[in-house]
């Protein structure tokens, strides 16, 4: 197993387990259509229970992301929230360390 899937640590209260690779290693650019497609079933525990990503990706605006980081940063402004329980700042998102950069094949 990856670093990515054995990490315990959630990101703004969400786990993302074996999907955060998934997301990482896809071909970018990629429509919200084809990740609900591919990955829609993947689910997403976070402080108020789990979701499938289909079901988070469909509360989005965003229907093209260019990167692993605009998908991460779209869920976690579905379902993330900050260290006092609050729903996450859309302007403090990207600033979460750890790696999402795009995976080589």
């Amino acid at each position: 197993m990856s670093d990515d899937e054995t990490t315990p640590d959630a990101v703004y209260g969400v786990r993302f387990g074996p999907l955060k690779p998934a997301i990482r290693e896809h071909a970018y650019p990629v429509t919200k259509e084809e990740l609900i497609e591919q990955y829609g079933g993947f689910e997403l525990e976070h402080a108020d229970g789990t979701d499938r990503l289909e079901e988070v990706l469909r509360r989005t605006d965003l229907a093209t992301f260019r990167e692993p980081q605009q998908v991460r940063d779209a869920i976690l402004a579905v379902v993330g929230v900050d260290g006092t329980g609050n729903p996450v700042d859309p302007e403090t998102i990207g600033r979460e360390t750890g790696d999402w950069s795009r995976r080589s094949p």
